[in-house]
């Protein structure tokens, strides 16, 4: 009796010691990077208008909050983030790195017309696999009526 119930349980672990496809072949070991912020260095943003930062690839959402700031001086201003939705993201994950955009704009509604802003982006902000922005980003813009 012993004897076919070890056969049953060594035929049955074989099937667990084949490999299978992995989801991804190789573990994204590469910090994301920014592609584009929109409106560039120095630019111009309405003063009801959004600021748009483009990664490199999916970002992690929990980071998203502590890692971009808006500065008027030397406060920090309330800022609403708006992202692609992770679960958009999860219907093809083989495709690889895609450019993942987050809009930023003023808690309030709109910036203050003639004020000059400070977009910081902190280091950690950090893709899906959890590898950081390699160096902290500061740029400037001004909002206009």
């Amino acid at each position: 009796m012993r004897r076919p119930l070890l056969i049953c349980a060594a035929l049955s672990l074989g099937g667990c010691l084949e490999p299978g496809d992995p989801l991804l072949a190789v573990r994204d070991t590469q910090p994301p990077s920014v592609v584009s912020i929109n409106p560039t260095a120095n630019g111009q943003v309405s003063a009801g208008g959004t600021v748009r930062i483009t990664f490199s690839e999916l970002m992690d959402e929990r980071t998203l909050r502590p890692g971009i700031a808006v500065y008027a001086g030397a406060d920090e201003i309330p800022v609403r983030l708006v992202m692609p939705a992770i679960a958009d993201w999860d219907k093809d994950i083989e495709r690889g790195d895609v450019p993942y955009t987050v809009t930023v704009s003023a808690a309030s509604g709109s910036f203050t017309a003639g004020t000059a802003y400070t977009l910081v982006l902190r280091t950690i902000l950090s893709d899906y696999e959890g590898n950081p922005l390699p160096d902290e980003l500061r740029t400037s813009f001004r909002a206009v009526p």
